[in-house]
């Protein structure tokens, strides 16, 4: 992956949110008893992007309290397959597919429950540059329309399509998780070539913490720099306050 050189500065504003990330997730969702680490696995035949965003927030939504605690614990661990749902569904039935039943989502479960999985089919490659609408995209959540609306803006520059995969997944899976992104909601997001830490100064700042979702990870295998991927920000505590 490539993208803008981070500041010393922007690098400890990434580091700082990327830790209250991983402390949030340790917390898990409840409060209760920490709930047994499961996993989730994709299968993916074709990529439609506004069709994979909206697939995601449904596939989270659809999910029991306890089960949402268990992924969330894990930081939303995914592993994301090549091959056609109908063709595996008789042996590995899936909780969720799109429409078209391009994209399926198994568990969340035990890492060993989705192995049979993982061994049928190959793991999906996508090394090309993702590719993505040049125009920002609208995604109505299922369910009764409600007046909240999140922003989403995520970097594609250099981000390899199964980069793009997880990098999004994470973002959005947590978003809704988090309950900063709930049925009937609207999610519009931009891509963009690079996020920077100045743009988005305040989104990362810690007392904003608890309306805004973030994807952060290091800028390639190889550096020492930390990339922002994705930032999502909700509305609803603007609105509540209406």
């Amino acid at each position: 992956m490539s993208g803008a050189p981070s500041t010393p500065m922007g690098d400890a504003e990434l580091l700082t949110a990327a830790r209250a990330r991983v402390e949030r997730a340790r917390s898990g969702l409840g409060g209760g008893p920490a709930s047994s680490a499961l996993d989730v696995a994709v299968v993916v035949a074709d990529l439609d992007v506004t069709t994979f965003i909206g697939g995601i927030a449904d596939f989270a939504l659809s999910l029991p309290h306890a089960l949402r605690d268990g992924w969330y614990r894990t930081l939303t661990r995914t592993v994301f397959l090549a091959g056609r749902p109908a063709s595996t569904a008789t042996r590995h039935p899936y909780r969720h597919t799109t429409p078209r039943g391009d994209l399926a989502w198994y568990g969340p479960a035990r890492r060993v429950a989705l192995r049979p999985l993982s061994l049928l089919l190959r793991a999906f490659q996508g090394p090309a540059q993702v590719e993505v609408p040049a125009e920002p995209l609208t995604v109505v959540v299922p369910g009764t329309p409600t007046r909240h609306t999140a922003e989403a803006a995520i970097a594609v520059g250099g981000v390899s399509t199964v980069e793009y995969l997880v990098h999004v997944h994470h973002l959005i899976s947590e978003a809704v998780l988090r309950g900063l992104v709930r049925s009937g909601d609207t999610l519009r997001v931009e891509h963009r070539q690079t996020l920077t830490t100045a743009d988005f100064r305040d989104a990362l700042d810690p007392g904003r913490a608890e309306s805004v979702q973030t994807r952060i990870a290091h800028d390639g295998p190889d550096s020492v720099h930390l990339r922002l991927y994705g930032v999502l920000v909700s509305n609803r505590c603007e609105e509540t306050t209406e």
